[in-house]
């Protein structure tokens, strides 16, 4: 059965959104600079948490015709409501759907070619790409979702890639995820030919989704979107390039990646909270521009926000359950926190582990993500998203010279300021009761706590 009855479209989505909490939407009507307003907005509000992350709507951004919506995937809900699930269940759904498949249905034509720019009339100053740090590189378009077909099994990929504004119709892109993209475009250089892609920007998340999936080469990640949606995606014809677009998308850019071209590009804000200045410099032109009437210019906020933590989190988060649960199924939840970059640290709940599966489990983790530094493995009681529940566990149940283990000179992630060319230590620390007959943690009565909160409830109005 599918999600939701809504279209799968970006505005559907919003209109979803704010049917559920019209709180979780904030529109901006006042005119803001294209450049660094709406990522200041966006971090500021997460500094004082008086919105608890909602989607930021700015509907006049300097002279451009287009609205942008940023910080739609801030909050865990948001994806959930995507899925059409419980906040609790979302890891587990997305684990499950991830193995999925349903192939998209394909059209000649969809609305996302309502407008088409081809030959002299593109030009990328006509979409408000922004830049969101003082030392970016250039302005970027930070939700670009990269479609491209392997260049001999046909198959499509849909990947996510920072792009840099280089001209009217150029971009440089860094393909440092070592991952399919790169895969096709080493094989095609090898052949000295281009690889036609296009770029997705604004959809629903679902589609976001399955960009953010980590699977077979073998696997069309359109069909995975469809297994997500428990329906097939609609999908049209580009107008330059042979590949297929979602139909119901909101802007795409049509193009190459250019064979052999290298150009400088970057620096670029990245999740670890530093710019990055690691790029593969690999160069697209752009052959056409297509949108919906009164498209919507959708913008991931960039660095350490909660948005980008996020899309890197939750995905991560369901591949790693799906992986522990092979060998352990007493592992209860996984958490990759924002303290950790939602990249370097994983927290892993397991009930009653006999001694020595904490570590084991925590090998597995290592090898299923080489990004990871730190694996922290707490008892089924503990809340892996609190760090501070984390925090306690570690303070009251692990003593340090028996339940810290390192491994040194492991294999990293390129984006880790801290590594040596690549090479990193490994950390487990076994947070979990050292016996059965261990203290016990007090705990208030659970029909005690819903008459707290419906009390609070009644006060705050």
């Amino acid at each position: 059965m599918p999600a939701s009855t809504d279209a799968l479209n970006l505005r559907a989505f919003l209109d979803q959104v704010e049917r559920k909490n019209a709180k979780d939407i904030l529109r901006f009507k006042d005119r803001i600079a294209l450049d660094f307003d709406a990522t200041a907005v966006a971090l500021e509000l997460e500094r004082g948490r008086a919105w608890q992350a909602p989607v930021l709507w700015f509907e006049n951004v300097a002279d451009s015709a287009f609205p942008v919506v940023t910080n739609v995937f801030a909050t865990r809900s948001r994806y959930a409501l995507a899925l059409g699930v419980p906040e609790d269940r979302l890891i587990e759904e997305w684990a499950v759907r991830g193995d999925r498949a349903l192939e998209p249905r394909l059209h000649d034509k969809g609305p996302v070619q309502d407008v088409v720019y081809k030959g002299a009339d593109v030009d990328l100053g006509r979409i408000p790409i922004k830049k969101h740090f003082e030392r970016d590189g250039g302005r970027y378009i930070t939700n670009g979702i990269i479609i491209a077909k392997d260049p001999e099994t046909g198959v499509r990929n849909a990947s996510h890639h920072r792009m840099q504004v280089k001209g009217k119709t150029r971009l440089g892109t860094s393909l440092h995820s070592r991952r399919h993209l790169w895969d096709y475009v080493r094989r095609a250089e090898e052949l000295k030919k281009e690889i036609p892609i296009a770029i997705v920007i604004g959809g629903h998340p679902l589609m976001t989704f399955a960009g953010l999936w980590k699977g077979s080469m073998t696997v069309d990640e359109y069909a995975v979107a469809g297994g997500l949606a428990g329906r097939p995606l609609d999908i049209s014809k580009c107008v330059t390039v042979p590949l297929e677009v979602p139909a119901e998308g909101e802007i795409v850019l049509e193009g190459h990646i250019l064979p052999g071209v290298r150009e400088p590009e970057g620096p670029f804000a990245e999740f670890t909270g530093y710019h990055s200045e690691r790029s593969t410099e690999n160069v697209i032109e752009v052959t056409a521009i297509t949108h919906r009437k009164g498209a919507i210019y959708q913008d991931v906020v960039g660095g350490m926000s909660d948005e980008h933590c996020s899309m890197l989190a939750v995905p991560q988060e369901a591949r790693l359950l799906k992986g522990l649960r092979g060998t352990f199924s007493n592992v209860t939840k996984v958490s990759y926190p924002k303290s950790g970059t939602c990249r370097f640290h994983a927290v892993i709940a397991m009930r009653n582990p006999v001694p020595g599966q904490q570590k084991n489990a925590a090998m597995i983790a290592f090898a299923e993500d080489l990004s990871l530094k730190l694996v922290i493995i707490v008892d089924e009681d503990v809340d892996v998203f609190d760090d501070q529940d984390v925090f306690w566990a570690m303070a009251t149940r692990m003593q340090a010279d028996d339940d810290i283990d390192i491994i040194r000179n492991a294999y990293g992630a390129i984006l880790d300021p801290s590594n040596d060319n690549g090479k990193t230590a490994k950390m487990i620390i076994d947070a979990t009761k050292p016996r059965p007959d261990f203290a016990q943690r007090h705990r208030l009565p659970a029909d005690a706590i819903e008459r707290a909160r419906a009390l609070i409830r009644k006060v705050r109005g």
